[in-house]
């Protein structure tokens, strides 16, 4: 009886604790539901220098924008993007360079609706493709509009986003028109070492080889304070939001968004997509690797952005059916074709590493896909001899 009797209590425990649990978690859910923090931003705005005024809030200390102003400000530039809303479907489409048609309202201030805000349960298509990282607010009850913050945008879009802390100015930059009539960088004169000096290398772990052989005696290749990669040494496509890289000046791990807003890099080569050939379409892949670009772009506007095509395999890399060197021939046009798409430059390094279309046994070191010191060497002078046109001569 008294084992029944404390049985009974523990029972009776436990449910109180589920419920007192579930109550909690209902709590955060409710509190997750809204913003914390939601006012009327009092900041200054400049689109390409010049200032606009316009109503945006400050959510939980983001700045929040009415999609169709962005438009608007944005229209007839390099940036230009075009909205419109499928009533049925529920979803907001956005189209990358085509024209945006005014509405009629747009920079039109209003009174404060800040006790309005909740997520935006819309659906976000950017250029037909569905993007849940965009984070949306609905403000102003049933005949409101969505706000997104801004930092989002310009990484989705390909729209430069800064701020003066002297002048708590908001910038916006769109695209400036400076890339290549052809993407692929061809021969030069030897840039030198200084030319090595100014890039940052993003990539993988067949990019992690260029610091690591420097530590160990290769002064021709480039020092681990100008390698991005994570600590795992993967990095694929999809993951360009979520993934972090270890960031050389503090030796913690940032996302790379992040990274390039603190770096500024003048000079980024990304060699990415190994991976990424073993299951995404060509879709998926320039989907993927453009929105990494547009991350970058969107907090570092004036880095120099060379697409890097991905490196041969050998015959003895023992995933030819994910992995191989046709699957790597058509990524590398690809990613040529994506370079071409928005105005950044390709490097073929691929060509001075492959013989008869494959990486030589003696090239490797000894799984047939990470590169030696030596071929490393080689990537790098094809670097320099392959430089940007406005650093020869």
């Amino acid at each position: 009886m008294l084992w029944e009797a404390h049985r009974k209590k523990e029972v009776n425990m436990k449910r109180t604790l589920s419920l007192l649990l579930v109550l909690l978690l209902l709590a955060g859910l409710s509190t997750a539901a809204h913003a914390e923090d939601v006012r009327l931003s009092s900041q200054a705005l400049t689109v390409d220098g010049r200032s606009v005024a316009c109503e945006y809030y400050n959510i939980d200390g983001y700045n929040y924008f009415k999609l169709r102003d962005i438009a608007f400000v944005l229209n007839g530039t390099s940036s230009q993007f075009s909205v419109d809303y499928d009533e049925a479907a529920r979803a907001v489409k956005i189209v990358t360079g085509e024209a945006y048609v005014s509405v009629g309202g747009e920079l039109a201030k209003g009174e404060d609706l800040s006790s309005t805000a909740r997520p935006s349960t819309q659906t976000i298509l950017v250029n037909g493709q569905k993007r849940s990282d965009l984070k949306a607010y609905f403000i102003g009850g049933d005949i409101g509009n969505n706000y997104f913050k801004l930092a989002d945008l310009g990484g989705a879009l390909g729209f430069g986003v800064g701020y003066d802390e002297k002048t708590k100015t908001i910038r916006i930059e769109s695209r400036k028109e400076t890339g290549p009539v052809t993407a692929r960088l061809g021969l030069t004169a030897d840039a030198g070492r200084e030319y090595l000096d100014k890039i940052v290398f993003l990539g993988d772990s067949t990019t992690y080889g260029i610091g690591y052989y420097y530590r160990h005696g290769y002064s021709d290749l480039c020092p681990p304070s100008q390698v991005w990669t994570p600590s795992s040494g993967t990095l694929s496509l999809w993951d360009y939001d979520t993934a972090k890289i270890v960031y050389p000046a503090t030796g913690k791990e940032l996302l790379i968004q992040d990274a390039a807003k603190a770096a500024q890099p003048e000079i980024l080569i990304i060699t990415l997509g190994v991976n990424g050939i073993s299951s995404l379409s060509e879709k998926e892949f320039k989907a993927e690797y453009s929105a990494l670009v547009n991350n970058i772009l969107a907090v570092s506007p004036n880095t120099k952005i060379i697409l890097n095509s991905i490196y041969p395999v050998a015959d003895s890399w023992k995933y030819q059916k994910d992995i191989n060197n046709t699957k790597i021939n058509a990524a590398n046009g690809w990613i040529e074709a994506m370079a071409e798409e928005l105005g950044l430059h390709f490097l073929n390094s691929h060509e001075v590493l492959a013989v008869d279309g494959k990486l030589p046994e003696s090239s490797h070191n000894g799984d047939g896909l990470h590169l030696t010191g030596e071929s490393f060497g080689k990537v790098m002078e094809y670097i320099r001899t392959h430089a940007l046109p406005e650093y020869v001569g």
